[in-house]
C-alpha cells in the first residue's frame, strides 16, 4: 500500500468523480476507460493471464463498476483471452458511460451471459479467474441481496484469482465492515485514492494485494472537496521525528516521566509501563505506586524511581496520596496514569482530581479511563495536552458518558478529539490517532500477537518515554504508536502470535527505535 492519503469512500469517491468531470471537463467516458485499462495492466503484470484453466469470467453489475468491467472484458478479448460477461442489468438499464463500454464489448462478440439465465451456475465453476465489477463503493447495509449473495458465494468457493475493481464487492462503509457474503478478492486495484474502509479490519483481509491506480483524476482534486482526509503513517515520514540527543545530553534533559499505576494484584502493569518508557530512551523515570506493592516495583525494575503513596485497604491509591502525585507531575515532563490502579471509588475521584489540576502532557489509559468515564467533565479543567488511549470497548464506555450514541469508529474518533480538544489513540485494527484539529492518522504496524494482557500499558510507557524527549503533538504520538507496532512484528517473528507477551515487545522497542 502506498503512503497515500485515504478518505471516506461514499462521499468523497463522488465528491471527486464530480470535480474531474463538471469542473475540469474530464469526460467521465475517459475516466472510465483509464479505470479498465489500469486494471488489465495490473492482471497483465502479475502474469495471471499464463496457463488460465479456463475463460475469464468478469462479473458486471448495474452503474460504473460493471462499466469498468466492460472496458476490462473487451481489453481481454483483444489480447486473444477467452472472456464471459455475466451481466447483472438489463441491456436497456446500461446507460451513460458504462452503454459506451458495454457496446464494445458487443462487438468483439463477447458471451454475454445474463444473471437470468441460470447457466451461470454450472459454468461458473470453470473460470480460470475471475474479475469482480458487481458492486462499487456506494453499498450499504450488511447483507446483499439476490442475485449478489449467490454470485459471490459461488466466487468464493473458486480455487481462481480473483481480481477486484476498486473495492471487493461487500466492503460496507469508512470503517471496513463487510456485507455477507462478500468478495475475497486476490488483488484490487482502486481507483485515484485508497479508500478509507481498506485501513480497518475485517476489510483489509479480504483486499489481497492492493494497487491504486492514477486513471487520470486532477492533482488537486483533494483541494476541492470538503471532507476529512486519512493520513496512513509511513517509515519514511514517521523516522524524521527520531528524538536524537545532543552531545551534551544528559538524565534530566532527556526526558523526566512520572507514571501512576497499578495496585494490589496488577504490579505488572505498573513495571510494563515504566520499563517501556525507559525502553523508549527516557532519561528518569519515577513510577508512584500504593505502597503495598512498592517493594515489588522495586525489585523488578533497577533503573525505575519508585514512589510509595498512602493506599485505601483494599490496596489501590487513596485520596491522601494526592499531595504526593502532584509533586511529582511538577517534577515531570510528562505524566501517565491509569495502568492497573483499579475501580475503587476513592481511586476514581482520585484519579479525576490529578486530571483537572496537572498541568503537564497526560496520558490516560486503561483504568483512567474508566474514571475519567465517570466525570467528563474534568476534561474541561485540563491545561495541558491530554491524549487517551482507549481500546473500542473503553472508547465506547467514553462515547456513552457524554452522550455520543455511535460506533468506536474513526469518524467518531475525530469527532470526540475535536469536542474534547484531546488526542485520541484508538487501539484496533488498526490503530489510529484522532487530534483535536480534526486530522486524523492511521498505524499499519502490529499484529493480533499483540492481543495479549499489557500490551496497552507497554503503549502508554512508550508514548510517555518518546513523548518527554521531543514534546510534539501529534507527531510524537504517532511515532510511539508506529513504533509499538513494529516492535510486535519484531516480537512476532521472534516468538511466534501466540507464544508472544507484553515483555517481548519492550525487549524489541531497542531494535525498532534504531534511527
Amino acid at each position: 500500500m502506498s503512503d497515500a492519503i485515504f478518505y471516506t469512500p461514499m462521499a468523497l469517491s463522488k465528491a471527486v468523480d464530480e470535480y474531474a468531470i463538471k469542473t475540469r471537463g474530464i469526460p467521465g467516458e475517459k475516466l472510465m476507460g483509464m479505470a479498465g485499462q489500469k486494471v488489465y495492466e495490473a492482471i497483465a503484470e502479475r502474469r495471471f493471464l499464463e496457463d488460465l484453466s479456463g475463460p475469464v469470467w468478469v462479473l458486471c453489475g448495474k452503474g460504473n463498476n460493471g462499466g469498468d468491467g466492460f472496458v476490462v472484458a473487451t481489453l481481454l478479448a483483444k489480447a486473444g483471452i477467452a472472456v464471459r460477461i455475466l451481466q447483472i442489468p438489463d441491456p436497456a438499464q446500461i446507460a451513460g458511460d458504462a452503454a459506451v463500454y458495454f457496446e464494445q464489448a458487443r462487438d468483439v462478440n463477447i458471451p454475454m451471459i445474463p444473471v437470468s439465465d441460470s447457466t451461470w451456475k454450472n459454468e461458473l465453476g470453470s473460470a480460470g479467474m475471475v474479475v469482480d465489477g458487481l458492486l462499487g463503493t456506494g453499498i450499504t447495509g450488511r447483507q446483499l441481496r439476490p442475485p449478489y449473495d449467490e454470485i459471490i458465494a459461488q466466487v468464493n468457493d473458486l480455487t481462481v484469482p480473483v481480481v477486484a475493481i476498486d473495492v471487493p464487492s461487500g466492503l460496507s462503509g469508512d470503517f471496513g465492515q463487510v456485507t455477507e457474503p462478500c468478495i475475497h478478492a486476490t488483488l484490487t486495484v482502486t481507483m485515484g485514492y485508497p479508500k478509507a474502509g481498506m485501513l480497518f479490519s475485517p476489510a483489509r483481509e479480504i483486499l489481497g494485494e492492493l494497487v491504486v491506480a492514477d486513471i487520470g483524476f486532477p492533482p488537486d482534486s483533494l483541494e476541492h472537496v470538503n471532507f476529512p482526509l486519512l493520513q496512513r503513517l509511513h517509515a519514511t515520514t514517521i523516522d524524521s521525528f527520531y528524538p536524537f540527543r545532543s552531545q551534551n545530553a544528559h538524565k534530566y534533559r532527556v526526558g523526566k516521566v512520572a507514571i501512576i499505576a497499578g495496585a494490589r494484584g496488577f504490579s505488572g502493569a505498573a513495571i510494563l509501563a515504566a520499563e517501556a518508557a525507559l525502553r523508549s530512551g527516557a532519561g528518569l523515570v519515577r513510577l508512584a505506586v500504593p505502597a503495598g506493592i512498592g517493594p515489588i516495583a522495586e525489585s523488578l525494575s533497577r533503573e525505575t524511581i519508585v514512589t510509595y503513596t498512602p493506599e485505601t485497604t483494599a490496596g489501590g491509591f487513596s485520596s491522601a496520596a494526592e499531595s504526593v502525585l502532584m509533586d511529582l507531575a511538577a517534577w515531570a515532563d510528562v505524566v501517565a496514569m491509569g495502568p492497573g490502579v483499579g475501580r475503587e471509588d476513592e481511586t476514581v475521584v482520585l484519579m479525576q482530581r490529578l486530571m483537572a489540576q496537572v498541568d503537564k502532557p497526560l496520558i490516560v489509559d486503561a483504568d483512567g479511563l474508566f474514571a475519567l468515564a465517570q466525570n467528563p467533565e474534568v476534561m474541561r479543567q485540563r491545561r495541558g495536552d491530554t491524549v487517551l488511549t482507549p481500546h473500542a470497548g473503553e472508547f465506547y464506555r467514553l462515547l456513552k458518558a457524554v452522550g455520543i450514541d455511535a460506533d468506536s469508529q474513526w469518524q467518531t474518533a475525530r469527532q470526540f478529539a475535536e469536542d474534547w480538544n484531546c488526542y485520541v489513540l484508538l487501539k484496533g485494527a488498526a490503530s489510529l490517532v484522532a487530534t483535536p484539529g480534526g486530522e486524523v492518522f492511521i498505524n499499519v504496524t502490529g499484529n493480533p500477537g499483540m492481543a495479549t494482557a499489557g500490551s496497552g500499558d507497554v503503549l502508554t510507557g512508550t508514548i510517555a518515554g518518546l513523548l518527554a524527549q521531543k514534546m510534539m503533538l501529534p507527531q510524537m504520538l504517532n511515532y510511539a504508536m508506529y513504533k509499538h507496532g513494529a516492535a510486535g512484528d519484531v516480537a512476532r517473528r521472534k516468538r511466534g502470535e501466540l507464544g508472544m507477551i507484553a515483555g517481548d515487545i519492550i525487549e524489541a522497542l531497542p531494535q525498532v527505535l534504531l534511527p
